[in-house]
């Protein structure tokens, strides 16, 4: 069993991760003389934003501008990987505010799928995320289910074609060249998708046309990219008597930051 928790706009939800999420905001970046629109949330799509339009179009849709910062984006991926941590040692970093989680005896532990995505989702939410959740037998269907689908998603074993089969092939990240093809053939959904016949995809988009049909029908089974654990530093010193007042004791102990940092 896995589960994925997927942060919608993560950019702008890093941004605002201590504000109201209802704000209608935009991100810039880029040269002074070429400031783009690089990330936007709901509500400023609904005001007539979008990705790339220049910062001076989309100040004429009254709507709140920021710069974009990469340490407020890290500073949220770690508080979204740390809230990973929290079920499992075994997690992947997908892609910026997508975490996958190996569930593999959770259920012992926590209940059922459905309590677990709760829960799941009740910890991002702690975090200042805005966030859908899904539950599946392999990781990338509950990553698509949470990419495509709001609130919590729990997809039973055996249903993974039908329950994809509503989403558009855009969740799946596609190569434009690629997706220009399926718009081609006139394919829209994951269900049509699915429906393609393997061998003849495959000599027109080659092995990645079979991943994507895989994918489509939810029967990719891989096991997790490990994320990179947090860097943990220690420093410890033998004392040849017992430190029994405070001025000693923070003597010893600012030594030993001193190292750590020095490192």
């Amino acid at each position: 069993m896995f589960g994925c928790v997927h942060v919608p706009d993560f950019a702008v939800q890093a941004a605002l991760l201590r504000e109201s999420k209802s704000l209608s905001l935009a991100l810039f970046d880029g040269p002074e003389s070429q400031l783009k629109i690089v990330a936007c949330n709901s509500p400023a799509r609904t005001a007539g934003v979008s990705i790339g339009m220049s910062k001076l179009q989309a100040e004429a849709c009254g709507i709140i501008l920021r710069r974009r910062i990469q340490e407020h984006e890290d500073t949220a991926e770690d508080e979204l990987i740390d809230s990973g941590y929290n079920f499992s040692p075994h997690i992947e970093v997908t892609n910026p505010g997508t975490v996958i989680i190996d569930l593999a005896g959770c259920e012992r532990l926590m209940g059922t799928g459905r309590t677990i995505a709760q829960l799941i989702l009740g910890e991002a939410t702690k975090r200042g995320f805005e966030s859908n959740v899904s539950i599946a037998a392999n990781p990338d269907t509950a990553h698509y289910a949470a990419r495509g689908f709001k609130g919590i998603t729990i997809i039973e074993p055996g249903s993974e074609a039908q329950r994809l089969g509503t989403l558009p092939v855009e969740v799946l990240g596609l190569e434009p060249d690629v997706q220009d093809v399926l718009y081609a053939w006139g394919i829209r959904h994951l269900k049509t998708l699915a429906s393609l016949p393997s061998i003849e995809l495959t000599e027109r988009l080659g092995q990645y046309g079979l991943h994507l049909l895989r994918l489509a029908r939810g029967t990719v089974m891989r096991e997790l990219v490990p994320a990179s654990l947090p860097p943990s530093f220690h420093e410890s010193t033998e004392l040849e008597e017992p430190i029994e007042l405070l001025e000693p004791l923070a003597f010893v102990l600012n030594r030993l930051l001193e190292q750590i940092m020095d490192r």
